[in-house]
């Protein structure tokens, strides 16, 4: 059904992409990878590890704030962009909590660099730093980049879609509102389906 949406909705001027819980989540993880990998005691046991093995306790973050937040610092520069793509590059297929492979090419993340303002992705990853277990999950199913867009206004779109019956989770419905207050263009695509037009 997602990506029937992305047919629907897509252009060759404004592409859609389906990211659910990818794209927000891999750029996270891409551009805090130093501080999420940082070797500090306990967090690794052997060199098999897919991320640090104290991720869901409450001091994950309390332990690596002062990497966190040189790693967000970026953000306030520009430095972020190249960082995240160097990542992308150097650590391509290795093992991340938050980074899945399959789904961040290099396409989708020039585009998602180019497009989305940095103080959007601070917005989410400071959410995404409050509770990383549990907020990983919930984040809407497609995005599409809208190039054509004014100036004034965000030149991307954030589509959760929902089909017939389909209702929101409780974590959908956190970040949404998330975005609602941070100004991060978020919309909800509700999909029926049409009556057979022959009546069969």
């Amino acid at each position: 059904m997602e990506q029937a949406v992305c047919n629907h909705l897509g252009t060759p001027q404004a592409p859609v992409h389906y990211v659910e819980n990818a794209l927000i989540t891999g750029l996270f993880g891409l551009l805090c990878w130093p501080a999420i990998f940082a070797p500090l005691p306990g967090a690794f046991f052997h060199p098999f590890h897919s991320g640090p093995a104290d991720l869901n306790r409450r001091d994950f973050v309390i332990r690596r704030r002062p990497l966190f937040e040189a790693c967000l610092a970026q953000l306030e520069d520009g430095r972020y962009r190249e960082s995240i793509l160097q990542t992308w590059r150097r650590k391509q297929g290795l093992a991340s909590p938050f980074v899945h492979w399959e789904t961040l090419d290099e396409t989708l993340l020039q585009q998602a660099l180019a497009r989305i303002p940095a103080a959007h992705l601070r917005a989410c990853f400071a959410r995404l730093l409050l509770d990383p277990r549990a907020n990983r999950a919930g984040l809407p199913d497609l995005i599409q980049f809208l190039p054509e867009a004014e100036a004034a206004s965000p030149a991307y779109r954030l589509i959760e879609v929902k089909g017939p019956g389909d209702r929101l989770q409780d974590n959908q419905r956190r970040w949404l509102a998330h975005f609602q207050a941070q100004g991060i263009p978020a919309v909800v695509c509700h999909v029926t389906w049409q009556d057979d037009v022959f009546g069969s």
